[in-house]
C-alpha cells in the first residue's frame, strides 16, 4: 500500500466522522420539533432553545469539516504527487500536532460536564436545566468523536512512522 492510500483511508474516516456530526444534528432538530409541535411542559419548552444551538452547532461543524476534509483529500494527492518525501515530512508533523489535541479535549470536555451536572442538580430553573443538558450534549458528542478520531489518528501516525524515505520514492 502506497503512503497516499493510508492518507486517504484516514481522511475517509474524518469524512464519516464529520457526517455523524451532521447526522446528530439531525436528530437534535427533530428532537426540537417534536418539543416545539408537542411539549406542553415548561421543561420540553424550555429545551428548544438549546437544543437548536446544539443542532446548529454540530451540522455547522460538521458540513465544514466535511467540506475540508473533502478539498484537503484532493491537496493530499497534489501534495504526494510533487514530492512524497516532503509530504510524508509534513503529515508526520501535522499529525503529531494534532494528536496534542486530544488531551485538551478530554479536559475541556470534562469542566464542561462537571459543570453542566451541578447546574442541572441544583438548579431549579427549566431553561438552565435545559442549557446543562445541552451542554452535556456538546460535551458527549465531543468526547464521541475523538475517541474515534483519536484511533484512527494513531493508527496513521504509525503508518507514517513506519514509512521509511526511500519507500516513498
Amino acid at each position: 500500500m502506497e503512503l497516499i492510500d493510508y492518507t486517504n483511508k484516514w481522511v475517509s474516516g474524518e469524512i464519516m466522522e464529520d457526517f455523524a456530526m451532521i447526522v446528530g444534528g439531525v436528530a437534535c432538530l427533530v428532537l426540537v420539533l417534536v418539543a416545539w409541535r408537542w411539549g406542553t411542559s415548561e421543561s420540553a419548552r424550555a429545551i428548544i432553545l438549546p437544543l437548536t444551538v446544539v443542532a446548529v452547532i454540530l451540522v455547522a461543524l460538521g458540513g465544514s469539516l466535511a467540506y475540508s476534509n473533502h478539498t484537503r483529500r484532493a491537496q493530499f494527492v497534489e501534495q504526494y504527487q510533487e514530492s512524497p518525501e516532503k509530504f510524508l515530512e509534513s503529515e508526520k508533523a501535522r499529525v503529531a500536532d494534532f494528536m496534542k489535541i486530544y488531551p485538551q479535549t478530554i479536559i475541556v470536555s470534562a469542566i464542561m460536564m462537571v459543570v453542566a451536572i451541578c447546574v442541572f442538580a441544583f438548579c431549579d430553573k427549566p431553561w438552565l436545566r435545559a442549557s446543562a443538558l445541552a451542554l452535556i450534549l456538546i460535551a458527549l458528542a465531543a468526547l464521541t468523536i475523538d475517541f474515534f478520531s483519536k484511533e484512527r489518528g494513531v493508527i496513521y501516525q504509525q503508518e507514517l512512522n513506519s514509512f521509511q524515505t526511500e519507500q516513498v520514492e
